[in-house]
């Protein structure tokens, strides 16, 4: 059973067997599916990809490993701070330093701890989804109203009832699945859904003959273009059995070259990044991440639909971005619906 230390309610107040269903298993579901799991109530989570995380995505190919997607998360939150104490007693995070080296080359420690998953990023979400009804590789084509249930048709035809619905995918996702069931938010929180625009960001992966330059603790941030970050997933303990980095572009970059031939960017990003890399380059993959980051934040942790049937959007793009953003607003969801019960 979860560790319920960071719940508002107790578990003992609630119990059901119809089943709360969850679209996403990024960290805003798995948040959510877990809380909802640990007090009672039956879960069902559906996820288009072939494994769990979402952004907080670790690659493995033979002993190369990469942090793909986000490469660390800070804690400012006293609820998340819980969350965090909680991942740290189940090993499934560490801290990874307290500062980066600048694009001078000089290190700057300010004491504010940044933390990665064990053994990479995406032991967080699996951790998560330990014990829970994560359904992998289900892409859901629409959600419909069903009397006083949400139907979710997935890709094959299948359809699941639920008897409340939570939307965690990018919102553009999100808002197409709901308009292909028919279904119509309020104008006014459809507009401001709508207006919300996302960064892009490509990912390069690159497996190197030795390891590279980069000073420990093995992440230089730039802030800019047409790099902003470049993480040696060695150092840092993601990829022991070989020497890789990770290279991150910038917005804009990342923008004009995302239908650019995946030879022609990485020829780019690897000359752009050579100081800092150094090494002889053993083979490479690109990632393409649409919806990297949103560049408008909705100021309220989630948008609730009281129902019934209960409807509810989460994300990072709610109430704040990144990993923090994104527990905070999956806990928030979960709380709500439980409110609405």
């Amino acid at each position: 059973m979860l560790n319920t230390e960071y719940c508002i309610l107790s578990p003992e107040m609630y119990a059901s067997t119809d089943p709360f269903l969850i679209v996403g298993a990024g960290l805003s579901g798995l948040v959510a599916a877990r809380w909802l799991n640990a007090l009672g109530y039956e879960t069902i989570v559906l996820e288009q990809a072939p494994d769990v995380g979402g952004r907080m995505a670790t690659r493995t190919f033979g002993d190369a490993r990469f942090d793909s997607g986000a490469q660390f998360f800070t804690v400012r939150d006293p609820q998340f701070r819980r969350m965090v104490n909680q991942w740290l007693a189940a090993g499934v995070v560490t801290e990874w330093s307290r500062g980066f080296t600048s694009p001078s080359g000089h290190a700057r420690q300010d004491g504010h701890a940044r933390y990665r998953g064990v053994p990479g990023m995406d032991g967080v979400p699996r951790y998560l989804a330990e014990g829970l009804d994560v359904r992998l590789n289900q892409t859901v084509t629409s959600a419909a109203l069903n009397g006083r249930y949400w139907q979710l048709t997935l890709e094959g035809g299948e359809t699941i009832d639920g008897r409340a619905l939570l939307l965690t995918p990018p919102l553009p996702q999100s808002l197409a699945i709901l308009s292909a069931g028919g279904f119509c938010l309020p104008q006014d929180q459809q507009d401001l859904l709508v207006a919300v625009e996302y960064a892009q960001c490509l990912a390069l992966l690159v497996e190197l003959e030795e390891p590279s330059r980069l000073p420990s603790p093995g992440g230089i941030q730039l802030h800019g273009e047409p790099i902003t970050f470049i993480g040696d997933n060695s150092q840092k303990g993601v990829s022991p059995g070989a020497c890789t980095a990770t290279i991150h572009a910038g917005p804009n970059f990342s923008e004009t070259h995302w239908d650019s031939p995946d030879e022609e960017i990485a020829a780019l990003l690897l000359d752009e990044a050579s100081y800092w890399i150094g090494a002889a380059v053993r083979g490479w993959r690109l990632d393409r991440w649409r919806y990297s980051m949103p560049k408008e934040i909705v100021p309220q942790r989630l948008l609730h639909l009281p129902g019934p049937p209960q409807l509810a959007l989460a994300g990072d793009v709610f109430g704040g971005p990144r990993v923090e953003g994104a527990a905070l607003s999956g806990l928030a969801a979960a709380e709500q619906l439980l409110n609405g019960v």
